[in-house]
């Protein structure tokens, strides 16, 4: 009984120990990411990007219009990415996705698929 008590508070003081922002540390080959509208509405299909702006106006179902300092572009946002954060025009935001387009794509159809939404003011 002793025994397994003491195994299981060395696990726990381990785990406990390790850091909780894993992940590979190391070169990669990836694209650059691309941090403002301009770049986005250039940049190829499933391009990484981190903006920072405002969501200024809901489209329809979970499709938005995004506007930073050097452009506007519809954003889509499924409701559990918003999670519990209430966001306003006013509030400025952090996003980051990947740039997406229909199997059929046309320039009219390029969005931002927003993977995580922070507001920073």
């Amino acid at each position: 009984m002793k025994i397994s008590v003491l195994a299981a508070s060395l696990s726990i003081a381990l785990l406990m120990s390790t850091s909780a922002y894993a992940g590979f540390r190391g070169p990669s080959d990836s694209q650059e990411i691309i941090n403002t509208v301009q770049a986005a509405v250039k940049a190829g299909d499933m391009t990484t990007c981190v903006l920072e702006g405002n969501i200024v106006k809901h489209l329809e179902k979970n499709r938005y219009t995004f506007q930073d300092k050097s452009g506007t572009m519809t954003i889509d946002i499924p409701p559990h990415v918003f999670g519990q954060l209430d966001v306003t025009p006013q509030d400025t935001v952090r996003i980051t996705g990947e740039i997406g387009k229909k199997r059929n794509a046309d320039a009219k159809d390029l969005h931002l698929r927003v993977r995580y939404i922070e507001k920073i003011s």
